[in-house]
Formats: C-alpha cells, structure tokens, sequence
C-alpha cells in the first residue's frame, strides 16, 4: 500500500519539474536552430583570414575553417582532399584539422545551451563558458604552432562565397523540422533520467551510493555526492545533466561543485570520447594521421582542462 502513494509522489515531482524546465528547452532548440538554418555562422568569416594568416596556413584551411561552422565533417574532408591533391603537407593538414575543432565547439551551442540553461542556469552558462574558453585557449596553442612550425606564407584572401540567408519563413520552417529530431532526442533521455533521480533520492540511494564511494572520492577533488554525476557521464552527458540539475534542485550539490564535477567528469571520462572521434578521423584521413590527430587534439584538451579546472579548485 506505500508503494502507490510513493509512486505518485515522485511521478508528480518530476512532471513539476519537466513541465518547468521542458518549454525553456524546446523554445531553446527552436532558436538555436533557426539561427543556424538562417546562415548565422558566416558571420565568423573575419576570423579566418588573422587566424590562418598567424598560422601560416593557406587560403583553402580556411575556408576549411569556416567550413566546420556547418559541418566538422565537411571542413576535414576537405582538408584530405587538399592533402591528397599535394595542397597541403600532413602537419598542415593536422594543425587544420584541430582548428577545425573551435568552430564544433560553438555550433554545440545550438544543443547545449537549450538544454543546460534551462537545467542549470547561471551554473550552465559558466560550464558552456568554460568548456568554451578550454576549446579557445586549445586553439590558440595550436595556432601558435602553426607560426612557429610550418612556413610563412604570401597568402591573399578574396571574399569567400556566402550563401544567401534563406527568408525568414523558409529558416522558421526549416528550424521546426530539425528540432524535431533534437527533442526528442533530449527527452527520450531526460524524463526517465528525470524520475529515475527522484525515485533514487526518494529511496535514499544517493546516501548509500556516496558512503559505499567515499574512499574513491579521496582521489578526486569532488564531493562524495557528485560521484554518480561523473558515472552518468560515460553513458550521456544529457543524463549527466539532468542529474546534476536535480542534485542542485534538492540542495545536495551548490553551483561550484556541478561545474567542477563536471570539469573532472569530463577529464576522467575523456578516453571514453575516442569511440566517437576514432570513427571519424580514422575514416577521413586513414589509420595514421586520424589516430595522430585524435592524439594530438585530446591531449592538449585534457592539458588545458586539467589547468582550467585547477585554478577554479585554487580559487573556490
């Protein structure tokens, strides 16, 4: 006989809880998407001629550059075809493609910031911000590699091509069909996540979980409680997030320590992210160069995150 009124408890939490983070999240995903139907990423085509020109990389790893504000996949397969055709060398072709990397980083906005504003908040911003300033701060290094390891060059840039923006009701349009497909793929994670973590808190589980994980958590600078966040991060970040999200509602973790956990979730779960980039750059530029990318790439992430999260552990 307690089960039913427990049960209806925590469907009920939850339903309050999706019913006030779920239109923040879906009118989020629209806007994103429309800015990105409306061609909104050409508008970053000032930064390719000071960021290839420093790099001293040719005109073609630019428009690559500019390339990846649509299509990561796009932009390095175009990189290889230039490597192909004797365009470009390999160690061009590699300080490109981590380049190319900045520009995914800010069109994950269009799904990240949907989903963790409405979740977290001021905390979510500060965590799209940081992770931002990781991938920007990587950039940078990369660049001034670039200047320092490949040759100078006399390159003139011309205007690029630019697609003309799409009318307003052709983008809005545009928009609603993509952002089908992203919410429902956000909530077929987040509602069962949603009354799975108050079902646990409910039953006390997060209590238990911490006592029995506590040795672990004299290793890593992060709170007892944060601990399932980091696991959750294995298997979907959109997970970690709605738990972390709940965790802040019910005042076990503060701000601080969400984007902390995060920051070291992130660095701990980074070998688990290879099965998503192995397939990608191992497939476009072959075993050797992908594998050397990925290498590259993760390694200078993980050295300015560990940093980046450092000082915050100094500071706070």
């Amino acid at each position: 006989m307690l089960l039913a009124p427990m049960l209806l408890t925590i469907l009920t939490q939850s339903a309050e809880y999706l019913l006030k983070t779920g239109p923040s999240i879906v009118l989020g995903v629209v806007l994103a998407e429309f800015l990105v139907s409306f061609g909104w990423f050409y508008k970053f085509d000032f930064l390719v001629k000071p960021v290839t020109n420093y790099a001293h990389l040719k005109k073609e790893c630019g428009v690559s550059f500019l390339t990846a504000f649509a299509s990561t996949s796009s932009a390095n397969a175009s990189l290889k075809s230039m490597y192909d055709g004797g365009i470009i060398k390999e160690d061009e072709l590699i300080i490109a493609s981590v380049l190319n990397s900045f520009p995914a980083i800010v069109m994950h906005w269009r799904t990240l910031l949907p989903v963790l504003v409405p979740l977290l908040g001021t905390t979510g911003i500060i965590y799209v911000g940081l992770i931002t300033l990781v991938g920007f701060v990587k950039t940078l290094i990369v660049i001034i590699a670039g200047h320092f390891l490949l040759e100078e060059k006399d390159v003139h840039f011309e205007d690029f091509e630019k697609k003309d923006s799409p009318t307003l009701k052709t983008a809005f349009k545009e928009s609603l069909g993509t952002s089908k497909k992203t919410v429902v793929r956000i909530f077929k994670v987040m509602v069962p996540v949603t009354i799975l973590v108050f079902a646990l808190t409910d039953l006390g589980v997060f209590d238990s979980f911490g006592s029995y994980l506590k040795p672990i958590s004299e290793y890593l600078p992060v709170p007892v409680e944060g601990l399932p966040v980091i696991a959750a991060l294995f298997a979907s970040h959109l997970a970690a997030y709605t738990l972390s999200a709940n965790l802040m509602e019910q005042g076990i973790l503060n701000g601080i320590e969400v984007i902390i956990v995060l920051l070291i979730g992130n660095i701990v779960t980074s070998l688990g992210t290879l099965r998503i980039y192995i397939p990608h750059y191992v497939g476009i530029f072959g075993p050797k160069i992908g594998m050397k990318t990925i290498l590259i790439s993760q390694t200078l992430r993980i050295f300015v995150m560990v940093g980046i999260t450092g000082f915050i552990l100094v500071v706070f």
